[in-house]
């Protein structure tokens, strides 16, 4: 089997599959690029996005058949960066469901994601000083503003594996559910989400991820705050809120008004 990465639509969630299960779901710069184009590609009729691994692994990481041992690598690190960009630029809320090893590039992944579920017995692991390397600097960065820096610490320098209670307990993961269900959490999570909600979550993304960059400047959010309290979307919301809550003192006083 060529391997690839597959998706289909549940609703309006796209189920975005790390299909090569006979090397543990191993990233090529095949799949690193196809992936990248997916999530960059994603259509009006998506309202979010889940992302997880075939046959009960996330991932295993890096492919080592697509690594040199030199300097050459940095381009196989450029295919993870650019798939890293793309789920953080994504306007739409991107889930990773993990299951089983979730290990060097595939942990990048996972933390560009805006929430990561676990199965019971995943795990995650960087042990890129085990083999010698500086990961990239740009994604150690993007994981402090994430991480506690005792975390970080562990993670890096002991390429420490964390099973998921203690994943869980550090902030490396949102949710810890049973074995074989993270994909199913995930998708009942997200499939809340109307389309009616897009652009808000999607301003609400990008000032999520400009928290994270040094110098953060609201003022230029202003703007983007007025078009949407503004918006059609915004007031058929308020409108369905006053009905409900209408509903809601009519339930509480007995309906005699």
């Amino acid at each position: 089997m060529t391997a690839r990465v597959r998706s289909a639509c549940v609703g309006g969630v796209l189920h975005v599959v790390l299909d090569a299960p006979q090397r543990r779901n191993a990233l090529t710069r095949e799949m690193l690029r196809a992936l990248a184009a997916l999530v960059a590609g994603v259509d009006e009729s998506v309202t979010a996005l889940v992302i997880s691994g075939a046959e009960g692994a996330f991932s295993a990481g890096a492919d080592f058949g697509e690594l040199t041992g030199t300097s050459a690598d940095i381009s196989y690190d450029d295919d993870v960066a650019a798939v890293g960009e793309a789920l953080v630029r994504c306007p739409r809320v991107v889930v990773a469901a993990v299951e089983g090893p979730c290990i060097g590039a595939a942990v990048d992944l996972a933390l560009a994601c805006d929430v990561r579920i676990a199965g019971r017995g995943s795990y995650l692991q960087v042990p890129a000083v085990r083999l010698g390397l500086l990961y990239n600097p740009e994604a150690i960065a993007r994981w402090s503003a994430r991480l506690p820096q005792d975390v970080l610490r562990r993670m890096l320098l002991l390429g420490e594996r964390f099973d998921d209670a203690e994943a869980l307990r550090v902030g490396l993961v949102s949710q810890v559910v049973e074995r074989g269900e993270a994909v199913t959490r995930a998708v009942d999570l997200l499939s809340a989400i109307t389309t009616e909600e897009r652009v808000a979550l999607a301003a609400t993304k990008q000032v999520l991820s400009a928290l994270e960059r040094p110098g953060f400047d609201p003022r230029p959010w202003a703007d983007p705050r007025r078009h949407l309290l503004d918006s059609p979307a915004r007031a058929a919301a308020v409108r369905r809120a006053k009905h409900r809550h209408g509903r809601s003192e009519d339930d509480h006083d007995g309906g005699r008004r």
